[in-house]
């Protein structure tokens, strides 16, 4: 099975929407992946980890899911429960990807996250 981006969104937001269609956004936590794929193969989600690992490798490289590793302290599970934390290593690498990416609007200069990321 091979999905498109808007198809894989869809499935995370469907499948899992404790985590995923929640806002502000919530940093998910370290070994999210397999949690997925073992969660999608336990209740039979025809969502194969290929796809599960493309549609997080898009989630995750956005600006509202680096704005929520910069400023939340605290990492979720699939159920969208707590489960571990953002290091401030993480935090600090968040702050710098929001700094570094072209994409990121100018008038977010204003915002506190983005004053720790200057």
């Amino acid at each position: 099975m091979t999905l498109d981006k808007n198809q894989r969104a869809m499935m995370l937001r469907e499948s899992w929407p404790l985590l995923f269609t929640q806002e502000p956004l919530k940093p998910m936590k370290t070994g999210i992946m397999q949690d997925l794929i073992t969660d999608a193969e336990k209740r039979k989600i025809d969502f194969p980890g290929l796809e599960i690992g493309k549609a997080l490798k898009r989630y995750t490289r956005t600006i509202p899911y680096q704005l929520a590793l910069a400023s939340d302290s605290q990492r979720y599970d699939i159920h969208g429960q707590p489960d571990g934390v953002v290091t401030e290593e993480q935090r600090q690498m968040a702050l710098t990807w929001l700094k570094n990416n072209p994409n990121y609007p100018q008038d977010a200069e204003k915002s506190d996250v983005a004053k720790k990321a200057r």
